[in-house]
């Protein structure tokens, strides 16, 4: 779908200065083309946080590639994240060393004046009108956003939880995720900022208000936030991506123009330093082919023939009979128009309160497929000429295109992350006096050292004990995201555990998701953690003292 009006943007993305962050994990799309933006921020350490936030933009780029031009954005961005969520979840739960990873996701797509928007996490997309008004269009999915939506939390609370980074939602967390959409209407001279936590960790709502309105160009903006980070620490990776709508009708562009590829930080070289390390976002595949802007939605819906009037009709007939498929009523979506929501609210976690557009109500509608269940590609485009042979080779070669990306994300993971042999952990004989079960032996193990039970057994859990104590492990080191999807693991594999552990297990699961779910009862766990490991190493101290001067006397009487 081209635009009616002219679009510039720029982009930046860097690891930050932080040594615990050494892989920039953030990935991000800019078409100004097609109109299509989007930032993920990828969770999951090591370099799963990358491949999630890769596959992410990765997918939602392939979708409008080959669907912006007969189906509805809102409808393409609901199906394409959907089908990212799948992919991510499915090669979580096959690869060991990507079990925790997930991304978080933040896009628009701006057709003439009417911009689409989707979420899921805490990456953030803002709108500054043409008056200079900063407008938060999302809602962060996070534990303490949700609190203080709730009124069970205030921002100021909020901003000094110790679970204020722990996201709620995020795209292959779960097997189903709900994203959230919405559109509204946009006027020349409006401007849009997507960016990842990294960013808004640094600068809060009021200076991002000031940036927005100064007047610098695109180039200039991103470079200057990133400056700004950077003197404040740039604890996170950070990426920003803004967008400006100008205040002229952009030209009508020429007739089959190939859609441009999906960017990556050397596409910009105005918005990065020779120094920042590239955001992973590919070039979209060889096999797609150009789209022109002459057909409308009834024509690409429509059978094309070899330009024979009779032939056209004989295959309208025969389609007109056929059972609709999922593409053809998406088309017929486009022609419905969108509704456009205008309520707002006044929430914002920096305590900035700027009025954003609610979501609305997730119509009901068919489904395109992007990915099935077992997934191969099932997308089928729209038929042209015969009709059985144009399914068949479009089928074929969504199935190649499908092997090539999957195949490619597995040898790129395996190159970059080398399976190593761990080490079995240490075995620990217990007491003598007291006969304690293999369960509750290593619960002391991860009680004693948490980190480094992590460092040994974190890519190795098998069953519900396992999962239970890797889940334990990370609670007790601050990790309650993490923690959670564990937990949830172990209650899943909790009939195969062994049955004298298994009411232990399905105890301590309820108790430890109970901690998580609250705000006040993970800070308080954090606060009691704190103040029992000051309180063992004195106890263990005094008990030194003691035995010292127990033993002074007793070497006083055996001198002559």
């Amino acid at each position: 779908m081209d635009n009616n009006f002219a679009v510039i943007s720029a982009t930046v993305s860097d690891r930050g200065l932080s040594e615990k962050r050494p892989e920039n994990e953030d990935s991000f799309i800019a078409i100004d083309d097609s109109g299509l933006y989007a930032v993920a921020d990828g969770v999951g350490g090591a370099q799963a946080g990358d491949v999630a936030s890769q596959m992410a933009v990765e997918i939602l780029g392939e979708a409008f590639t080959h669907y912006g031009d007969s189906v509805d954005p809102e409808d393409i961005m609901q199906v394409a994240l959907e089908r990212a969520n799948e992919a991510i979840y499915r090669m979580s739960t096959e690869l060991p060393q990507l079990s925790t990873m997930a991304t978080t996701i933040a896009s628009i797509h701006i057709s003439g004046n009417i911009a689409t928007i989707a979420h899921v996490g805490d990456s953030r997309v803002y709108r500054v009108d043409p008056d200079g008004v900063l407008h938060r269009e999302t809602n962060d999915h996070s534990l303490v956003e949700e609190e203080v939506r709730a009124g069970r939390m205030t921002p100021e609370q909020a901003a000094n939880h110790p679970s204020k980074n722990v996201i709620s939602r995020a795209l292959g967390a779960e097997a189903t995720v709900a994203v959230e959409l919405k559109t509204i209407m946009v006027d020349p001279g409006t401007s849009f900022l997507l960016c990842s936590d990294g960013i808004t960790r640094h600068i809060e709502d009021p200076e991002i208000e000031h940036l927005m309105t100064t007047g610098m160009a695109p180039e200039m903006l991103v470079m200057q936030m990133k400056e700004i980070c950077y003197d404040r620490g740039a604890e996170d990776n950070l990426t920003a991506v803004v967008v400006k709508i100008l205040p002229t009708v952009a030209e009508h562009r020429a007739d089959h123009a190939e859609a441009a590829p999906i960017a990556s930080p050397p596409v910009f070289p105005a918005a990065q330093d020779p120094g920042e390390e590239e955001t992973i976002a590919t070039a979209r595949s060889p096999f797609d082919e150009p789209v022109t802007e002459e057909a409308t939605t009834a024509d690409l819906a429509e059978p094309q023939s070899d330009g024979l009037d009779d032939l056209r009709r004989e295959i309208a007939e025969e389609e007109a009979a056929a059972p609709a498929n999922d593409d053809e009523f998406l088309g017929a979506l486009d022609d419905q128009g969108r509704t456009i929501e205008t309520e707002n609210s006044e929430y914002s976690s920096s305590g900035f309160v700027v009025p954003a557009e609610p979501t609305r109500p997730e119509p009901a509608r068919d489904e395109f497929k992007m990915f099935g269940a077992n997934g191969d590609a099932e997308v089928e485009t729209p038929r042209s000429g015969p009709g059985i042979v144009s399914r068949i080779l479009s089928t074929l070669v969504w199935l190649v295109l499908g092997a090539i990306i999957g195949i490619g994300g597995y040898y790129y993971w395996n190159i970059n992350n080398p399976i190593v042999q761990q080490a079995p952990p240490p075995l620990v004989q217990p007491s003598s006096d007291v006969q304690v079960s293999s369960l509750e032996e290593a619960r002391r193990l991860v009680d004693a050292d948490p980190k480094g039970y992590l460092e040994k057994n974190s890519a190795t859990p098998q069953d519900a004990a396992d999962h239970y104590l890797l889940g334990r492990a990370l609670l007790l080191d601050g990790k309650y995201f993490e923690a959670q999807r564990q937990f949830r693991m172990a209650k899943d594999k909790l009939g195969e555990a062994d049955e004298k552990d298994r009411a232990t297990i399905a105890a301590e699961v309820a108790l430890a998701s109970a901690i998580i779910s609250s705000g006040p009862a993970t800070e308080a766990l954090k606060k009691e953690l704190d103040e029992s490991r000051p309180a063992s190493s004195n106890t263990n101290a005094n008990a030194a003292n003691t035995a010292n001067a127990n033993a002074a006397p007793a070497n006083a009487n055996a001198q002559p």
